[in-house]
């Protein structure tokens, strides 16, 4: 069930301030929805951590892990470095599937494979990243090995991690060092953005043109517009478009490198177009306050595990539920 953003907002304001000396990593600002789950990988201590949220973040599991075999974050195709940022489980497989595709260099993969969504928009578009094929994957042996930038975990973490995962709604944060603080101190960071959220849409849909321009970095940038082409882009389209509605649900705020990135299912209907997907805004803190640096909107498509791993660890996925 879709989770509307007005409504947890009131919940945010209403909890926050009872767990508000719990501690939790940093990049995790809001996901708050009952069952929702977070994977956060520390690098430089090898380990994943699994949060899940009821009335608050809480670490579930922690499984030991490996990365790349160098440190930092990847930029190109075979540094053998992990990337660092905030990504979503886009696919799933089994390690026999794999074995499949690639013969015997797939053992490397063990029982199986979730698929990293990297390089993602913002990695292509602002940073210039490129390379693929990051998964967080089984191993060959009864621990984990360095990698080539992948993350790999025993088979048996493999399996219990299948637990937890929803492909399309996990998302990933990935960090060379994680920090955490009190709930307290990233419950101001949460009012800030949903404030500046809430604020932005209702300057969209109110058609009021330069307010809601108001909300874009001087160096906003996607793959087709700049900042100069986007404000007369977005105001032609005022003008011929004046009604519209727009609803967010499913929405999710994580940090990582000091970018915000914002995720929420945006179901939009006007006079002309009518669409439901996936928005993504990255926001940084500049000097007037917080700012749209790069957006993004993809359809919203049903993802599901390959058919072998559905098979494979189908008595997993059923004990989860």
């Amino acid at each position: 069930m879709k989770k509307t953003f007005f409504f947890w907002v009131v919940f945010l304001w209403c909890s926050v301030f009872v767990h508000a000396n719990e501690m939790r990593p940093d990049g995790l600002i809001f996901s708050d929805y009952p069952g929702s789950t977070v994977l956060v990988i520390d690098k430089s201590a090898c380990r994943l951590m699994v949060y899940k949220f009821q009335e608050s973040w809480k670490m579930h599991r922690v499984f030991p892990c490996t990365t790349g075999k160098v440190n930092g974050d990847k930029f190109r195709e075979g540094d053998l470095k992990t990337p660092i940022g905030i990504y979503w489980l886009n696919q799933a497989w089994a390690g026999w599937e794999l074995a499949q595709y690639y013969g015997n260099e797939a053992n490397v993969y063990g029982t199986g494979a979730f698929e990293v969504s990297y390089p993602n928009y913002f990695d292509q578009v602002i940073e210039r990243k490129n390379g693929d094929g990051i998964w967080i994957h089984g191993t060959v042996k009864g621990e984990p090995i360095p990698t080539r930038g992948c993350i790999s975990i025993s088979n048996y973490n493999f399996l219990e991690l299948t637990r937890s995962v929803e492909l399309g709604a996990t998302p990933v944060i990935i960090e060379e060092k994680v920090t955490f603080s009190p709930s307290a101190v990233i419950a101001q960071e949460q009012q800030l953005l949903m404030g500046t959220i809430e604020s932005w849409k209702r300057a969209w849909e109110s058609n009021d043109v330069d307010n809601y321009l108001s909300f874009y970095s001087s160096n906003f940038l996607t793959e087709k517009w700049n900042f100069n082409s986007w404000q007369a882009h977005k105001k032609s389209v005022s003008y011929q478009n004046k009604r519209r509605r727009i609803l967010l649900n499913d929405l999710s705020v994580l940090m990582s490198k000091n970018i915000y990135h914002v995720r929420f299912v945006q179901t939009y209907t006007s006079s002309s177009i009518n669409d439901v997907g996936y928005k993504h805004l990255f926001l940084v803190k500049e000097a007037d306050g917080l700012k749209i640096i790069s957006e993004n909107w993809t359809p919203l498509n049903q993802l599901s595990p390959s058919p072998a791993f559905q098979y494979a660890y189908k008595e997993s996925q059923q004990s989860s539920m």
